[in-house]
Formats: C-alpha cells, structure tokens, sequence
C-alpha cells in the first residue's frame, strides 16, 4: 500500500459520516462532489509523495487535509459530450431488468472479475490483488472511490462471494478470496448472459441406491 491508497481509503471511510454531519449543521454537499484526502507531513506543510510508503506520515507529526471536488471523470465525459455529437451505436444492447437494478460502477466490477475468474492458472481471485492491482488497470469511466464503493456493495448484495483459501507460501495465513455468484439473475445479466442454464448447477446421477437409504440400513 502507498501513500495514494491510504488516502483513497480514509476518504471513503469518511465520505458517509462527513456528509452526515455537515448536512446536521446544515451544510448539504451535493452528490456531484466527492471526498478528497490529502495526507501533509505538518500542518500547512507539504503533501505527502504520493507513491510513499504510509509509515512517512504520522498523526501526530502531520495533517489531513479535506476537500470536496468534483468527479473528474465525470467532467471529462461531460466535456467530451459537448464536443462530440451523439452518434447512436448500429446495434443498441438490450438493457436486461437485472443490468438496471445495478449501478454502472457495480456492472464494470462484475465484468472486471470475471475476466480475473478466467485467467489461465488462477484457481481463485485473492480479494486485495483485486481491489489494489486490478481494478486500478481497468479503464472504468468510475472513479477509485467508486469502485471501491461497488466492491463493497456487491459483496453486501452476495453478487460476489467472499471466502477463504489456504495460503501456498503460507498456510498458517488463509487468503481472502472472492468469486462470482454466477446463479444470480444480475450477475448473469451484467455478464451479458442472461438466463444462461449451462451456468446453473445440474444435479448428477450417480449409479446405486439413494444415499438415505444406505444411511437408514445402517442405523438398524
């Protein structure tokens, strides 16, 4: 982690609650602007190297500073919209029921993992390498904190499953890992699959006499 990430993380941490209590002493921040974090290394001092490691800064030595700025992606889009004419795609995608239950953000996340998901030798996704290495690489018209914020709800929604995993260095240290739950009709929609069957579990018919009647013979 560097010092971009620790800032990335204390301003979505505090974007909910300072929002809060801004909007209690009756300061309303629009939506439009997101919460920025600059880490100083002393009050009015400068900014922290962005590439530095976190142990360079201290709480008691620095400073944080707080801002509310607009999306810069968001501008750019709106800039590029002004300046290119709408040109309407020849084959317009179908817009499923579940894609709409689902912000643009969290359909980007849903693809972006399932790519991780299909990358030859991965038996599985570790959680931080996801959320620390391969999202930055995407080209996502969200911004970090976005994605962050997907990441974080499609967990809560179950559309992505968190696990644990030995570790192959180290054993003693399980990874977290998180996976596609491909059964659910918003994951299959934003993967653009729909209601895909081959994706669903098929029970198999396994030769011999039912599994509960060996178990009753048994008890007798």
């Amino acid at each position: 982690m560097k010092v971009k990430d620790l800032n990335l993380e204390i301003a979505r941490q505090l974007d909910t609650s300072i929002r809060e209590i801004l909007r209690n002493l009756g300061y309303a921040v629009s939506r439009d602007l997101q919460t920025k974090t600059i880490l100083l290394q002393k009050k009015r001092g400068p900014k922290v190297r962005w590439n530095a490691s976190p142990d360079s800064w201290s709480p008691g030595s620095g400073a944080i500073e707080i801002r509310f700025v607009a999306e810069e992606q968001k501008q750019m889009n709106a800039e590029v919209s002004r300046r290119k004419p709408s040109i309407p795609p020849a084959h317009p995608p179908e817009v499923s029921e579940g894609v709409s239950n689902l912000h643009p953000a969290e359909v980007d996340l849903l693809k972006a993992l399932d790519r991780a998901e299909s990358r030859p030798g991965w038996s599985f996704v570790p959680l931080k390498k996801f959320r620390d290495e391969i999202l930055p690489l995407e080209k996502f018209a969200s911004t970090e904190i976005e994605q962050r914020n997907a990441l974080d709800s499609v967990i809560k929604r179950k559309f992505v499953v968190v696990g644990k995993v030995p570790n192959p260095r180290s054993p003693q240290f399980p990874v977290t890992t998180i996976r596609l739950n491909r059964l659910m009709p918003e994951v299959k929609a934003a993967l653009g699959r729909g209601d895909n069957s081959d994706l669903e579990f098929r029970p198999v018919e396994i030769p011999g006499e039912p599994l509960s009647t060996t178990i009753l013979r048994e008890r007798r």
